[in-house]
């Protein structure tokens, strides 16, 4: 994905001048000049946009797109431009005029209860009615569909104008969900739910100054925020303010309030995948059993209940809903820290608490990097196999343009503005942002739930309740390996159809 600190510098430069507006000959030619795609012609640092010039006046590109409560599809269609606070809405409406005005294209969108994606899609492969030629569902969904074969693989020969190699894709995450170098599904600038949905660490500001616990910033910064420091500064913060041996959401404070998915987190953020790729782009079971088994050892500290506040415990309480439960404890001073997805930043702004943002930590300090955690629920983009010949030119070069177009005003909007400012409040939760936006890691079999859902299994481990896992790993390994075969049989079957 596009490095987001350069985004927004570079969106400060372009939105200094008024956007040219010029139509496009209907000649065929590559699209490159900042003319054709409404950009500032002084701005010679942008990469080329590199899609023919053809308009296609009169023609409606319809995305499937999520019905789903919070995690509803706002990023692709945007009926008129509205008040000055709805910043998504019309960056989404100015994306969507440029792609009118420069192609003749009228993008729409056919939304859906998230549960009625599989049925509509099947549908639509098998009896194509043309009502919408791509799809904007969550990933796990989209590894579903191309385990049926329902989409095209988008690295294919007969896709000529989808670029992953650009900065407005996600590149790690393209390299990372191809299997033998195709590609299924991807995520970039056209979309906005899968920053919502990487995992980050909130702390709370005062509680960090109040236990005289050091710069959290500076601490990653030089690579030395690990799950050691995380431990060490949970037990400062812990206070038990009625005294009844155990930390309540609403009076105490803990040192971590986490939900279910904070643990895979913590896999991920100690480097762990059970896959890998060969040389040959083929995801292969490669389990590190020793370093999983080590990570699962500090997990078992680092959720230990005299220092933590297990949300989803909360919740089955009764009374409460998660969004509810983790608002109230981290919004009200509860919890120094707070795992939980990045949209969890804009639902804090409703509450006075003063907070930062921060990766989950590395392993050790010898670790390179830090990892990232993108859920399932994240959207991605895709295209069903029902849309084929010219139609298919139009679908993937418009895609391309909408995702190119979305730079300077979508992640602008969502990054930025609704994020930085808005909600994170300090100007140094910005670069964490950046940094773990662009440390996402792939792991097909968490994506396509091999083994039986065997992520979750290594992740359950870091519980204090959980096994080794040495103990479990055999189980599923075997299991993960024969996933693969199958789902590389069902891939070249449809190919040849």
């Amino acid at each position: 994905m596009l490095k987001k600190m350069l985004c927004v510098l570079l969106a400060a430069l372009m939105l200094v001048g008024t956007l040219a507006s010029c139509g496009t000959p209907n000649d065929g030619t590559t699209d490159t000049t900042a003319a054709a795609t409404g950009d500032n012609s002084e701005d010679e640092s942008r990469e080329t946009l590199d899609i023919p010039s053809t308009r296609y006046d009169d023609t409606e590109l319809c995305f499937l797109t999520r019905d789903e409560s919070e995690w509803s599809t706002l990023e692709i269609f945007a009926e008129n431009q509205t008040s000055e606070s709805d910043n998504i809405s019309n960056a989404v409406f100015e994306r969507n005029d440029r792609i009118l005005q420069n192609y003749g294209v009228t993008v729409k969108e056919l939304k859906k209860v998230t549960t009625e994606h599989h049925g509509t899609v099947s549908n639509e492969v098998s009896a194509p009615t043309g009502d919408f030629q791509a799809i904007i569902t969550n990933t796990s969904n989209s590894a579903n569909f191309a385990s049926n074969g329902f989409l095209w693989d988008l690295n294919s020969d007969e896709i000529e104008y989808l670029d992953f190699t650009k900065s407005w894709w996600d590149n790690n995450m393209a390299k990372g969900m191809s299997i033998e170098d195709r590609l299924y599904f991807a995520t970039g600038d056209l979309l906005t739910s899968d920053n919502d949905a990487t995992f980050v660490i909130m702390f709370n500001k005062k509680l960090v100054v109040d236990y005289k616990i050091p710069d959290l910033y500076a601490l990653v910064e030089n690579g030395e925020w690990t799950m050691d420091e995380l431990y060490k500064y949970e037990q400062m913060a812990v206070q038990d303010n009625n005294g009844d041996g155990k930390l309540d959401y609403d009076s105490d404070i803990c040192g971590l309030a986490y939900t279910g998915d904070v643990p895979y987190c913590l896999v991920f953020g100690g480097g762990i995948t059970l896959c890998t790729k060969d040389e040959d782009d083929m995801p292969i079971y490669s389990l590190d059993v020793q370093r999983a088994d080590d990570i699962a050892e500090k997990g078992k500290l680092i959720f230990s209940k005299d220092y933590t506040i297990d949300l989803n415990a909360v919740v089955n309480a009764g009374g409460i809903t998660m969004y509810e439960a983790g608002a109230k404890t981290f919004g009200e001073g509860h919890a120094l820290f707070m795992g939980e997805v990045m949209q969890c930043v804009t639902r804090m702004r409703g509450y006075d608490v003063d907070f930062g943002i921060l990766p989950y930590p590395k392993f050790n300090a010898q670790q390179e990097n830090y990892c990232s955690m993108m859920h399932l629920t994240a959207s991605c983009v895709s295209i069903p196999r029902s849309v084929n010949g010219d139609d298919l030119a139009m679908v993937t070069s418009m895609i391309e343009a909408m995702a190119y177009h979305a730079v300077d005003t979508l992640t602008v909007q969502y990054y930025e503005i609704n994020l930085k400012t808005k909600g994170a409040k300090d100007e140094q939760s910005g670069p964490m942002m950046d940094m773990i936006l662009s440390s996402r890691v792939c792991d097909l079999s968490y994506y396509y739930q091999w083994g039986g859902n065997a992520f979750g299994q290594v992740a359950g481990c870091l519980l204090p309740a959980g096994k080794g896992v040495a103990s479990i790993s055999k189980r599923f390994g075997q299991q993960i390996e024969r996933n693969i075969a199958q789902l590389i049989r069902t891939l070249e079957k449809h190919e040849g159809q």
